[in-house]
């Protein structure tokens, strides 16, 4: 762990700062007694009981089983994810500078976070899964980014810290994304901008993409129970038709029809590796909330943004900016 890391570090369950513990093995709560562990380098700031802590760790250990085996491969085999494509769509300058702090609220494997990690801004990527291992050995050369593994509904550190925030693809899978929001929005100093991914409601899409994103749902009903040792196998089992269905025609199309082209999902990637990662990941979760744009606009205006904008790519990219009346 970085020295600078904990002067930002404060207790998820009563707020006060934490301070390094004999022999420096972790961390220790002079307000509540709490101590917090430091394993392979990263801060473990879990509580030990905290509201929907079934779903929490049903989640935590879905991912902790992907973030295993697929974060370093990610990353060292530079895969062709979304993420890069929604990067570019938002405007450099809501990812500070010099002397600004930012926080990633989901970090994963820690692509993004290496991403963001190039800018002269210091970073904090946070996680509830065992990605955090991989998302600290992706950026250990970065000597302004940091690592922590928390809860994004109980976050260690106190009000007003964050010059920025970026949510990629995590609200929408918590019981309650407003609350997760919310807990975001109390980190970041007023004015300050959150950058999310959520995903589309398909409102506004055909009749057959509407079926087909019912059918998904349903099947998701099944498949988010199933361990995950045997949901991996079945998502390897379905790349075949994923690659033939879409991925190849997508990049066969995507020159002389590339409105066809950016219409079909998988469109990324023709690497199986990659598409299983995907579906593991579009079958895994338990939760799953979708919105429209003006149900984006909604969300951050609840949570006490202002100025939100959007821009369509497979779902919503959007962001917004704390009011300076405090928000909600």
């Amino acid at each position: 762990m970085k020295a600078t890391l904990l002067e930002r570090l404060v207790c998820p369950v009563c707020g006060e700062r934490l301070t390094l513990a004999p022999p420096e093995e972790g961390l220790a709560c002079a307000g509540c007694g709490r101590a917090y562990p430091i394993v392979a380098g990263v801060p473990r700031l879990l509580p030990d009981r905290h509201p929907e802590a079934e779903v929490t760790v049903s989640t935590r250990r879905r991912y902790d089983f992907a973030w295993r085996r697929f974060g370093a491969r990610e990353i060292q085999e530079s895969w062709e994810k979304d993420s890069i494509a929604y990067l570019s769509l938002i405007p450099r300058d809501l990812f500070g500078g010099p002397g600004a702090v930012g926080l990633e609220a989901g970090c994963g494997g820690g692509a993004d976070l290496r991403r963001l990690g190039a800018t002269a801004a210091e970073i904090v990527g946070v996680d509830v899964s065992a990605g955090v291992e991989s998302a600290r050995m992706a950026t250990a050369h970065l000597p302004n980014v940091h690592v922590v593994q928390a809860d994004i509904r109980r976050l260690p550190f106190a009000p007003g810290t964050f010059d920025f925030a970026y949510s990629f693809g995590v609200l929408h899978h918590l019981a309650r994304p407003l609350e997760g929001m919310r807990a975001l929005a109390r980190l970041l100093k007023p004015g300050a901008p959150l950058v999310t991914y959520l995903y589309d409601d398909f409102a506004d899409r055909t009749r057959a993409e509407r079926a087909a994103l019912t059918a998904v749902r349903a099947a998701r009903t099944v498949t988010s129970r199933l361990p995950a040792g045997v949901l991996l196998p079945l998502c390897w089992l379905g790349v075949p038709l994923v690659w033939t269905a879409f991925s190849v025609p997508a990049r066969l199309l995507r020159r002389r029809l590339p409105r066809v082209a950016a219409r079909l999902p998988f469109r990324h990637t023709l690497r199986w590796p990659v598409l299983a990662s995907d579906l593991f990941d579009r079958f895994s979760p338990r939760m799953e909330h979708r919105y429209s744009r003006q149900g984006v606009i909604a969300l951050y205006r609840a949570a006490g943004f202002e100025r939100v904008e959007t821009r369509p790519y497979r779902g919503w990219v959007s962001w917004g900016f704390k009011s300076h009346e405090g928000g909600a």
